[in-house]
């Protein structure tokens, strides 16, 4: 048994579980952290310290397609033994269903905890990030927000969607 990071991980990345790990098994990209598999001693102290609830034995159905994520980027990013940046509006994340597709796969960050951009207070980001964000070399436009809602809704799920692919891992929802 090992332990895996799940979903809810992305964009929020709390990071309250690596000060706790007793081997330093977690790895981190640029907005997700991993368990290398290999490495987890199956302690389990590190799963009720993530506030988002994202980390979960392998032992849990379901659970193959993050097992194989953990593994595949634990061996490219770098090893993480200490908090770093949390996102500003990691917080705004949490809980949020669906972000399986805003993983970013990319090799390990250039600078340690790099985080996603955070624009201050009466600063607006550049036009191409306002409309979408770039996955594996893609431009993916993000969807046009209700007038009335601060959230975008995703459309039901039809009842043969077997999910998606990224970089060549099937995720299904």
């Amino acid at each position: 048994m090992t332990y895996v990071v799940t979903e809810n991980c992305i964009n929020c990345k709390f990071q309250d579980c690596v000060t706790v790990c007793p081997v330093d098994c977690f790895y981190e990209g640029e907005n997700f952290l991993v368990i290398h598999p290999d490495e987890c001693i199956d302690c389990g102290v590190c799963e009720p310290e993530c506030p988002a609830d994202a980390i979960r034995a392998d032992t849990e159905p379901g659970l193959e397609t993050w097992l194989a994520i953990n593994a595949k980027y634990a061996a490219r990013w770098p090893v993480i033994t200490e908090i770093g940046t949390v996102p500003a509006d990691a917080e705004d994340w949490n809980g949020r269903p669906g972000k399986a597709a805003l993983l970013i796969t990319g090799e390990a960050p250039e600078a340690p905890h790099a985080q996603k951009p955070v624009y201050p207070a009466g600063a607006e980001a550049p036009g191409d990030v306002l409309e979408g964000y770039e996955l594996d070399g893609t431009r993916v436009a993000f969807p046009e927000a209700d007038a009335g809602s601060a959230v975008v809704e995703l459309p039901p799920r039809a009842p043969d969607d077997d999910g998606f692919e990224v970089d060549g891992l099937r995720v299904t929802p």
